[in-house]
């Protein structure tokens, strides 16, 4: 064994006893023992913190962000090694029935961890972790996948017509063929496998429809006249005990492993979701004491603070737009007193400050506002 790889192992072993995974790793596989259902499979996901292993090994840490899948091979070896030495669960026979995934609290708040579909997407074709931030606009309902299945050679006169030699799980970005299909050959014989049906081991998947945050903020307060549309969004991918854990409207941040899924004849970015987190607003959790204060002073109106809040804000959220004749229409309006009454010319008066970039230049709005 080469030594780098045997000091990742070490290092793997110290950050599960360290952090408990090791402890809850124990209690996982005294559930698989006690049980008297028959496994092919053994599934243990470990929650695994970056920056704690960083400091462990960088190389390991390494691994973790950038090779994750050779990653989890260093940490499947360790977990089978852990099995046999203590003797966890006496139904597991090959290293290949272990089905580890390792989940990610976090990625380094760095611009190449960052998921962006603004930019070109050429180092998407690397199976590494990104981290995205969007909306959910849309999503499915829970469906069921191949997560494991349990092949053995046709050939009966063959050491691996029984066994566990061959066992196929699911990897991010992989599809339901690449887990289940009926062209796999025994590398011993060459001869083709088959499926033990009874030891095929289903998962919940569902898909997610999420627009990006930035999207979002560049069209703040865009609207259109011509027929609905929607904005461009990009699909996510949950598995298992991520299933039914986003709500639609909400704003998450997802870690997880970009995969290009061919569509007939295109090529969609999708992206294999390993955790999620629900977005904290970083917004006041309850109005300030200069809100209340002027709202305060404008209560002998209930048109004053809105038209103050219009003033202020309006140009923020509206899209910039000339709408010269509009705004003329309106301010001529607001000044024919015959016309409209005080209550209408207060109103209208408030749908041209939002019209407005700036100030009204022909009044000062602070004193104009206590003549009503």
């Amino acid at each position: 064994m080469k030594p780098d790889l045997l000091r990742m192992k070490e290092v793997a072993l110290i950050y599960l006893d360290r952090s408990g995974g090791l402890q809850k790793f124990v209690n996982a596989c005294k559930l698989y023992n006690d049980s008297k259902q028959s496994y092919a499979i053994f599934r243990f996901p470990i929650l695994i913190n970056p920056s704690d292993i960083i400091e462990l090994d960088a190389t390991l840490g390494n691994y973790i962000l950038h090779k994750p899948v050779k990653a989890t091979q260093i940490f499947q070896s360790v977990c089978f090694t852990a099995v046999k030495t203590l003797s966890l669960i006496q139904q597991l026979q090959t290293e290949a029935q272990m089905s580890i995934v390792l989940k990610l609290t976090h990625l380094p708040s760095l611009p190449s961890y960052i998921f962006s579909l603004c930019k070109f997407p050429f180092d998407y074709t690397s199976q590494r972790f990104y981290m995205a931030e969007g909306i959910v606009v849309a999503m499915s309902t829970v469906t069921k996948y191949t997560q494991g299945a349990r092949f053995v050679c046709c050939d009966e006169n063959c050491a691996f017509s029984e066994g566990f030699q061959y066992i196929r799980v699911h990897t991010p970005g992989a599809t339901e063929s690449a887990t289940v299909r009926n062209n796999f050959v025994c590398t011993l014989c060459t001869s083709p496998l088959r499926e033990d049906m009874k030891y095929r081991v289903l998962g919940d998947k569902q898909i997610i429809e999420i627009v990006d945050a930035k999207a979002i903020s560049a069209f703040q307060g865009f609207s259109s006249s011509k027929t609905p549309f929607r904005f461009q969004s990009f699909t996510v991918f949950l598995r298992d005990e991520l299933t039914n854990k986003m709500e639609i409207g909400n704003r998450y941040k997802v870690i997880g492993i970009p995969v290009c899924m061919p569509s007939c004849i295109q090529i969609t970015l999708c992206l294999e979701a390993n955790s999620i987190h629900l977005c904290n607003l970083t917004g006041p959790s309850q109005i300030s004491e200069k809100f209340k204060y002027l709202l305060s002073l404008t209560s002998k109106s209930c048109w004053r603070f809105t038209a103050l809040l219009a003033n202020s804000f309006a140009s923020q959220v509206l899209p910039p737009g000339i709408n010269n004749t509009l705004k003329l229409v309106i301010f001529a309006l607001f000044f024919n007193k015959q016309i409209l009454s005080p209550f209408c010319r207060m109103t209208v008066y408030t749908l041209y400050l939002a019209l407005c970039k700036e100030q009204c230049c022909y009044c000062n709005c602070s004193n104009f506002l206590f003549c009503f």
